[in-house]
């Protein structure tokens, strides 16, 4: 039950409970999950008959983990194509409690469906994350909407009183932002994104307004969609805001940082995360690297079960020092993104700061261009700030891919791009990090 008279938790029996408790938890769910979904998801379905696994197969966490076959994104494509189901065969009910299919961003692929309830699940996480950054009962947190929209009516807030402020994820939108931070001293902001940055950075040095005034009342500011640059970081910093860096849980849910600032928090009570090997079925060690496989505890609309995520992490469920007992995870990047250039595994984290150490570049927009996995020669389109020019473009290639080169030693080849066009390139609040052409 959520205790809001305790100052440290949204719901200290949940956050704290310990690991034995988590999987009795688990379990439970589990088993009151597998007949429902067998029986109600035409896509499940289909992979338990290919595989011979049945319900009643299933009677422990054991059981779930050793015998029921995964899914992934292709096979929910393949699924949607073959019988022409825009819900991929997950759906398990029907209207008015299915409020709708969404979709994942598509940044890495064909975008997969994702049928949604009138309550997305992600909102219990976030209370608590809020809890966390400060937020309490009657306070305003901004919103920046792009997602989860049907979270956002009052209803969904009313047992933590929160209030949100919501505000359009566009870079246009930011002056906006401003004059409402000042208005409403809302207490964290949900959430910067690359994009918001540059025009935050923009407007403060077309303005001269004082952004570090503008945000004092925030406890916190949440950033995803990518990992956070280093330039980025120091101009949010320099705002005087405390960055809490938030992921995809396979999308069941969302994943966040504490104070702590070691891991992202993994609620396991509402996803249960397995940490396996990315090129077979074996549970991987603590703090190792290994493929995100992620089950949805409690969607009773479409839930993903035991959904290959293709994210690569470093996870442990070691407690956090916050106090928090749930399992972390640290994203390094995704299977399918990985490149092989002459043999040598590179992955878009490789790049991030090499983008750095110009100023034409450091904002950090780059896409790898990977028409196949494997390579002789990296090729990378870059973003630059056309105002920021020392030289030619010929003579800003050079030293960019001298530097790449140097650093990955592979062969590189340089796309540059001005960052007004890179930013076309995507959803709003991030770039496509790989794509084919």
């Amino acid at each position: 039950m959520t205790r809001l008279d305790d100052d440290k938790f949204f719901d200290p029996d949940m956050e704290t409970m310990s690991r034995a408790d988590i999987e009795k938890l688990q379990e439970a769910r589990i088993l009151k999950l597998v007949p429902y979904v067998y029986s109600r998801s035409a896509l499940i379905r289909e992979v338990w008959d290919e595989a011979g696994v049945k319900p009643e197969d299933i009677k422990s966490l054991a059981d779930f983990k050793a015998k029921v076959p995964f899914i992934d994104k292709d096979r929910i494509r393949q699924f949607r194509d073959e019988h022409g189901d825009p819900s991929g065969g997950l759906v398990c009910v029907g209207p008015p409690h299915l409020r709708g299919v969404g979709f994942t961003s598509g940044t890495t692929g064909d975008p997969t469906p994702l049928p949604r309830s009138e309550y997305h699940v992600a909102i219990a996480g976030l209370k608590r994350e809020l809890w966390h950054i400060g937020v309490r009962a009657n306070d305003y947190f901004t919103y920046a909407l792009f997602t989860f929209r049907e979270g956002l009516n009052a209803d969904k807030w009313m047992d933590s009183g929160f209030r949100p402020v919501t505000v359009q994820h566009l870079p246009s939108e930011m002056p906006h932002l401003v004059k409402m931070s000042r208005e409403l001293r809302p207490k964290a902001m949900f959430m910067l994104s690359t994009p918001l940055i540059i025009a935050l950075e923009k407007y403060e040095k077309d303005t001269g307004d004082d952004l570090k005034e503008a945000f004092s009342s925030y406890k916190g500011v949440v950033f995803g969609g990518e990992p956070m640059s280093p330039h980025f970081r120091a101009v949010v910093t320099g705002w005087g805001l405390e960055i809490f860096e938030l992921s995809s849980l396979g999308d069941i849910t969302t994943t966040m940082d504490c104070r702590a600032h070691d891991g992202m928090h993994t609620w396991e009570d509402i996803a249960l995360i397995e940490h396996l090997d990315p090129d077979g079925d074996a549970e991987m060690p603590d703090d190792s690297r290994g493929e995100l496989v992620v089950t949805a505890l409690l969607d009773d609309v479409g839930p993903l079960i035991r959904f290959r995520t293709d994210d690569l992490v470093q996870f442990t469920r070691k407690p956090c020092s916050c106090g928090r007992t749930h399992g972390r995870l640290k994203p390094i990047g995704r299977k399918g993104d990985e490149m092989l250039i002459e043999g040598r595994s590179i992955l878009p984290i490789d790049i991030w700061p090499l983008m750095e150490q110009f100023e034409e570049t450091r904002t950090g927009l780059f896409q790898m261009i990977r028409p196949q996995r494997e390579a002789d020669v990296l090729t990378l389109r870059v973003g630059y700030e056309e105002s920021a020019l020392k030289d030619s473009l010929e003579q800003l290639s050079a030293r960019v891919a001298d530097v790449v080169s140097t650093a990955l030693q592979v062969p590189v080849k340089i796309i540059l791009a001005t960052n007004q066009s890179m930013l076309k390139d995507g959803p709003p609040n991030k770039i496509p990090r790989v794509t084919k052409q």
